[in-house]
């Protein structure tokens, strides 16, 4: 390929960066062409975006230029493009056979290729060709040496080490780069940002390009800090993903109180189900969204895979941060959340950006926990040591306060107990666990809690006369527009 392949998407980055397109040199190692690319660059950090075969020049460039590269973002790349017993990629047999058929018959391969990277997309396949025959690479040697470089490398331990921020923004129709390596890619560097943009096919930045446009502001604006470690927080319920059915009565019960007090009537236009967990608030909302366009969104991948599997490709899938949203400015009608939002603290850019995405006349119903919810838990650590075992949640007063300075002028508010016994305290605390709720704070204790300390709270945990425990969970309804 070529930088013509970019087209109007570099003029649309170029609003907000300063934009430099590269050609990339012929050169039969990766070293080579990291090194042609920084002589040719100034001496200002930068982030690399790194588009299929380019993920693993940017991964080279981010290990060996760390002074230089502020971040990475792989577009539609896989650290390690062929298939190993232990990662997911393009089967050795079928690359090879793409390398003989481009040995013999280069033009009609690279047509063919083309077509495989628009598989199920072919109303963009007119734009790419255009694009593509700007600048056609006939050389079949030169094309010969990058497919080695594509078989040859593995970037995974690279992409391991990275120190500087690294996002990888994939999709779910690309033909090239399976989905599930996404998951992959996290287990080794858990503070890769992920986000799986719907029907973008190989070339997101054409086939999807606000949303893969979205995706990169989201990465380069995000604010770094905050009082939870959303790396926590993503392993948590991607850990809890398996277990999290079979303990999560109380969020049921939330959302069909949810669901009970803010939806009376089916719903139109774009429909977002925000936290999706494993699915049960998506599922509630379905007969409501004949007439809508629905879709599951959560940070952990295992917990969108397996809402995937109960509900199938009836509706839209994208695993994004609520901070960090991969959707269009103005293109929800109305955005559901059921207790997923405390994940978010403080909560305030989560709400600015659930603002942005609403439509005018867009509507936010969520539920979240409150500051009352395990207060007895809470109590019992607090008579223990000083450090954050339970995470804090908001006030109704200061969840209104962020509200209004996100934008949202119009809100109801409601507030409801709910009280669940467990047989011990130990119970309590495996469900939390189960699912991905126990303490995620920056602030949290770092060394291992003894046995004798954990003894202590125990024994400081209210108990009742037949020996259960209760746990108090404060919960708040909303529904806000602006």
């Amino acid at each position: 390929m070529h930088s013509g392949m970019w087209g109007s998407f570099a003029q649309q980055l170029s609003a907000n960066y300063r934009v430099t397109l590269i050609d990339l040199p012929h050169h039969e190692n990766l070293a080579q062409i990291s090194d042609e690319i920084i002589a040719g660059l100034d001496s200002q950090p930068f982030y690399v975006i790194g588009w299929s075969l380019g993920g693993a020049i940017a991964l080279d460039m981010a290990t060996r230029y760390s002074n230089r590269v502020q971040g990475v973002i792989l577009l539609a790349a896989n650290p390690c493009f062929v298939e190993q017993t232990d990662w997911a990629g393009m089967p050795l047999e079928t690359f090879d056979a793409f390398a003989t058929q481009l040995h013999a018959n280069s033009t009609v391969t690279l047509q063919r290729f083309l077509a495989l990277q628009l598989q199920g997309l072919p109303q963009f396949l007119k734009e790419v060709k255009a694009r593509f025959a700007l600048h056609i690479q006939s050389d079949t040697p030169i094309l010969e040496t990058s497919l080695q470089l594509l078989k040859k490398n593995d970037l995974r331990e690279n992409l391991k080490n990275l120190t500087c921020p690294i996002a990888a923004i994939l999709s779910d129709n690309d033909a090239l780069i399976p989905v599930f390596v996404g998951e992959q890619m996290q287990a080794l560097q858990p503070h890769l940002q992920l986000t799986i943009l719907e029907k973008a096919g190989h070339i997101p930045f054409i086939t999807q390009p606000t949303l893969c446009l979205n995706a990169i502001h989201a990465f380069v604006r995000k604010e770094q800090g905050g009082l939870l470690d959303k790396t926590k927080i993503k392993q948590s319920f991607g850990n809890a993903s398996q277990t999290y059915d079979s303990v999560a009565q109380l969020q049921r019960d939330v959302g069909q109180d949810l669901l009970k007090t803010f939806l009376s009537e089916n719903l139109t236009g774009t429909v977002v189900d925000l936290g999706c967990g494993t699915g049960f608030l998506t599922q509630t909302l379905l007969p409501y969204c004949e007439n809508a366009d629905l879709m599951a969104v959560d940070l952990a991948l295992p917990m969108l895979q397996l809402t995937r599997e109960k509900i199938g490709s009836s509706i839209h899938y994208l695993c994004s941060d609520a901070e960090s949203l991969a959707l269009a400015t103005n293109s929800v009608e109305t955005l559901f959340s059921n207790v997923a939002l405390q994940w978010c603290f403080p909560i305030d850019n989560a709400l600015r950006e659930l603002q942005r995405v609403l439509k005018p006349d867009g509507t936010l119903i969520f539920s979240t926990f409150s500051s009352q919810t395990l207060c007895e838990l809470k109590t019992a650590w607090a008579s223990v040591d000083n450090f954050a075992h339970v995470n804090e949640f908001y006030t109704q007063e200061l969840l209104q306060l962020a509200l209004e300075k996100a934008g949202f002028s119009h809100m109801e508010i409601i507030t409801k107990r709910y009280v669940s016994r467990y047989d011990s305290v130990l119970d309590l605390m495996r469900e939390l666990k189960h699912i991905g709720a126990h303490n995620v704070s920056t602030k949290r204790k770092r060394s291992v809690t003894t046995k004798t300390t954990l003894a202590q709270m125990m024994a400081n945990y209210p108990q009742e006369k037949t020996g259960e425990i209760s746990a108090t969970f404060e919960v708040i309804f909303v529904r806000a527009s602006q």
